[in-house]
Order: C-alpha cells, then sequence, then structure tokens
C-alpha cells in the first residue's frame, strides 16, 4: 500500500524506489501483487513514467486513509510519540463531553480515551504510565494514593433523582443529600468494594462536604508526575 502511493506521488518507479530506499524492481514486484490481489490494473506505465489508472484513482484515496489509520495506530502505542491517553469511568458520563470539549478547544492535541473500570487498575496506569490521567469519583477510603500520582478536583456532575410523577420530590428543581435521609433510593453499580459504593458511604456519613451538600458527584482527575 505504502509503495502504491509513493508512486502514486512521484510518478515514477525509480523515483519511487529512491524514497523507500529499495530498488526499483521491488517497487514493481510490489505494485504487481497489489494489482493481482485487487485484480485490477493501478499505473499504466509509459515513457513518462507511471500515471493511474481510473482504478488507480480510485484506489488512491482509500489507501492514503489506511496508510493514515495505520500511523496513528502505530503512535497511539509508541513510547514517547502516543496521543494524550485519559481513562474514563464510562463513555456515556458527563465527563466524556467534558473531553469532547477540549478535544474541541485544542485540535492539536491528539487524544486518546479508554475505559478501566477498576479504580486500583486506572491508579496503577496512572502510576505506570500506561495512561496520562484518569476520572475518578473519589479516592477510596483508607487507601493513600501511590507515589507520584496526584487527584486534583475539575468538575461537579449533577445526580439525578428518578421519582413517580405524584412523588413529593417530583417537582424538585434539586435536592441536598439530607433531604434524603431515611429513604430507600436503588443506587446503580453500588457494589460493595466499588468506588461508588465507597462515594455513598461517604454521603451517608455526616458531617457531610460542601460538594456533597449540592448533590453533585466531584470527580476527580488523577494524574502522575
Amino acid at each position: 500500500m505504502r509503495t502504491f502511493v509513493a508512486v502514486a506521488d512521484a510518478g515514477q518507479f525509480q523515483e519511487a524506489a529512491a524514497g523507500l530506499s529499495i530498488t526499483p524492481q521491488a517497487v514493481s514486484k510490489r505494485v504487481a501483487a497489489l494489482e493481482k490481489e485487487l485484480g485490477v490494473r493501478l499505473f499504466i506505465r509509459d515513457a513518462r513514467g507511471a500515471r493511474l489508472t481510473i482504478d488507480g484513482q480510485a484506489f488512491l484515496p482509500h489507501a492514503r486513509t489506511f496508510l493514515h489509520s495505520a500511523e496513528r495506530a502505530v503512535a497511539s502505542v509508541r513510547a514517547g510519540r502516543r496521543a494524550l491517553r485519559v481513562d474514563v469511568i464510562g463513555r456515556q458520563l458527563s465527563l466524556t463531553g467534558l473531553l469532547r470539549g477540549f478535544h474541541l478547544a485544542h485540535p492539536e492535541i491528539e487524544l486518546d480515551v479508554v475505559t478501566l473500570y477498576d479504580s486500583d487498575t486506572a491508579i496503577a496506569a496512572v502510576r505506570d504510565g500506561t495512561i496520562d490521567a484518569t476520572f475518578r469519583a473519589v479516592t477510596m477510603p483508607g487507601r493513600s494514593l501511590p507515589r507520584g500520582v496526584e487527584a486534583t478536583s475539575v468538575f461537579d456532575e449533577p445526580l439525578h433523582l428518578f421519582t413517580g410523577p405524584r412523588h413529593e420530590f417530583a417537582n424538585a428543581p434539586a435536592l441536598t443529600p439530607a433531604q434524603l435521609a431515611g429513604r430507600r433510593i436503588w443506587m446503580p453499580g453500588n457494589l460493595p468494594g466499588t468506588e461508588w459504593a465507597a462515594y455513598y458511604d461517604e454521603v451517608s456519613r455526616p458531617p457531610q462536604r460542601r460538594h456533597l451538600d449540592t448533590g453533585m458527584d466531584a470527580a476527580q482527575a488523577l494524574t502522575g508526575n
């Protein structure tokens, strides 16, 4: 594929060979192999060099896209050259929109978003440099962060309460955790030992912190130094 694009750009097999640091014979063999695989002729060779056939012209933009994608795939994992890699708990949460806004504001910065559901795995990935940052709801109680990893509050995400149409809170614009005390509430994803379970346990214990009194879920970004 790369050889085909090189010949298309150079217009000559010999010049393409020089740019690829291979022999013209090797270029001819690679192009012939690609034409055989596709079942069409890609070039017309004459005294002026190599001209794309109609099939070659149709194939060229797709070949360029393929090479660009391959280069990005390699760069995404190559040490020292990969894109900024950020972990989010889920791709349907507000933080994903926050990262989308960052990408629109800074299109020159390549951004890869990954999903590591386990908090310990995410923190270890930050520590090891596999990812550059992770967004988490809370730091697990009783656990200190590894050396070189820091937590910073960066975003307050509203928690939505769903009730029946006749419930006393159905038309309430906002609620505090204190107003929900003593009520039975289903919390999705509230599995024992998870950071979400730790968060809800923290909400239920006085004294309540300021960001909990607002009914907001404070997300922290964990980054490595």
